[in-house]
């Protein structure tokens, strides 16, 4: 069934300058256009069960994503080099130290990963 049977009715509204300034601003950080966006804010406020199109999201924050992906080469290095140490030394205590440091750097990525793809409430 096409959308267009399945949702029948169209909205449309304008806006001031200002707030459409403001509307596209949020669906970029959402990774949705403007009329997605929207679609999703009053659904949700409506409490309206209708299931939306599925929409292929842009990446949101996508330089800052290839930024830390760029960190996270890296670590795989280290991961390499402490694999050959254990193996050449045996010093287990050594290992252990450069795997907790490795593990801090990580969540601190995974943390900032997270930050950026989260979409707030109200989209």
């Amino acid at each position: 069934m096409s959308e267009k049977n399945r949702f029948p009715h169209a909205v449309a509204f304008r806006v001031d300058g200002q707030t459409h300034g403001m509307l596209v601003t949020a669906a970029e950080a959402a990774g949705v256009s403007p009329g997605t966006w929207v679609r999703t804010v009053v659904l949700k406020a409506l409490g309206s069960q209708m299931q939306a199109p599925k929409v292929r999201r842009a990446a949101a924050n996508a330089a800052q994503l290839h930024a830390i992906l760029d960190e996270l080469k890296p670590q795989g290095r280290n991961i390499n080099q402490i694999a050959k140490i254990a193996n050449t030394t045996g010093s287990a205590a050594q290992v252990a130290a450069d795997i907790a440091a490795m593990r801090a750097a990580l969540e601190s990525l995974v943390s900032r990963i997270l930050d950026l793809l989260r979409i707030d409430e109200d989209a």
